[in-house]
């Protein structure tokens, strides 16, 4: 097992995985997350955090993750103390993480040989440090909730990587919709919207493709084999920059069906009236019970019951999920899905709510619009695009 300083590589790589903002603003970013943390440490007694979820480690290095087929047990991990950080990841994973993630953004290395396994460097600092972890392990303290209070309030640099995923998720999907034809099945128009993110550096965490009315039947579906042919919604939730951003459109080939265009209009009522209530400190519980009043005015007072009408995004694709007995206060810096359906039709957005109001970071690239004016404001929300 080997100890090094940091990296020397070459920084062409590294920039273009920083995000939108660049390598300085990145590190700013790493800086201040490390000052909580050390924070926390002085007022516990502890010499260090040690990061083994996946979504935390994203989050302390503003976006590093895992490629290729890497093992639970052994994922590369994160341990700060109040004046380091270190990476502690495997040989196979090391060189590939400062080259294109971390080059530049003062971490250091402990690497131990991928036949050693993880655990056994995990070990020996738990026992030559007192230690807090973020998952059960040995018999650190766990500060799991700490972390995931901090993950779904993003900082101004991930709240602008998320605005830049958010064009690249609307374009791939309002892009694939645009190309379709008629006939294609639902795995056609997967694979387009899958190929639209990947060229684009961002990973097709799920994918949804519902033809002439399935997305009644199945409000939780991937895609088939089934051919499209009238009309089908499409979703997709992606990732980069270690963050979670989903969208959904619909499409009609030729003029809209009349149940169809009056469910999808019923259902941007209520996307409409959540949105509007997306504010710092509203409690969650009692936004989800302004939907329900609007499900009861236009006559599908029973519609919710059917799937989530919404959910906190973040580090991971579902941070927390919008229940209606909820008590807890939305905070400025929350990524919100929100996506009702009504019979058929299913609209789907991701709001970021600021103190300023609610942020539609997928809005329309080149699509048709529905206008809602709710709660004195008017929201613009995506229509149904006729070919």
């Amino acid at each position: 097992m080997s100890e090094a300083g940091v990296l020397e590589s070459g920084t062409a790589t590294a920039l273009s995985m920083s995000g939108p903002s660049g390598n300085l603003d990145r590190r700013a970013d790493i800086d201040s997350k490390q000052e909580q943390i050390t924070k926390l440490l002085a007022e516990r007694g502890w010499e260090g955090l040690l990061l083994m979820e996946p979504a935390n480690v994203a989050w302390f290095t503003s976006g590093a993750t895992v490629r290729g087929l890497c093992p639970d047990w052994d994922q590369p991990a994160v341990l700060i103390t109040p004046t380091q950080r270190w990476l502690l990841a495997s040989n196979a994973e090391s060189q590939r993480l400062f080259d294109e993630e971390l080059d530049g953004l003062g971490f250091m290395l402990k690497e131990w040989q991928w036949d050693w396994r993880r655990d056994y460097m995990l070990r020996s600092l738990a026992q030559a440090k007192r230690l807090a972890s973020d998952r059960p392990y040995l018999e650190l303290p766990s500060v799991a909730d700490w972390l995931a209070e901090r993950r779904r309030c993003l900082t101004a640099y991930e709240q602008a990587c998320s605005k830049q995923l958010a064009e690249v998720v609307v374009h791939a999907v309002e892009a694939a919709c645009r190309n379709c034809q008629p006939r294609e099945t639902e795995r056609e128009v997967a694979g387009q919207v899958a190929h639209r993110l990947l060229r684009r550096g961002a990973w097709p965490l799920h994918i949804s493709v519902s033809a002439d009315g399935r997305s009644q039947r199945y409000r939780r579906q991937g895609f088939t084999a089934v051919p499209i042919e009238r009309w089908c919604v499409v979703s997709a939730t992606a990732r980069k920059y270690g963050l979670h951003v989903s969208a959904t459109r619909t499409v009609s080939f030729g003029p809209v069906e009349p149940r169809v265009k009056e469910a999808h209009a019923n259902a941007c009522k209520v996307q409409a009236a959540l949105t509007a209530a997306s504010w710092p400190d509203a409690i969650v519980g009692e936004v989800f019970q302004a939907a329900r009043r609007i499900y009861g005015l236009i006559g599908a007072e029973h519609e919710w019951h059917s799937a989530p009408i919404g959910y906190v995004l973040g580090r991971e694709p579902v941070e927390a999920v919008v229940y209606p007995d909820s008590s807890e206060a939305m905070q400025a810096g929350w990524t919100l899905l929100w996506s009702p359906s009504v019979g058929p039709a299913i609209t789907g957005d991701t709001i970021l709510v600021t103190p300023q109001g609610p942020v539609v970071l997928t809005s329309v690239e080149a699509w048709p619009i529905v206008l809602v004016r709710v709660s004195g404001m008017q929201i613009q929300l995506p229509g149904i695009l006729e070919r």
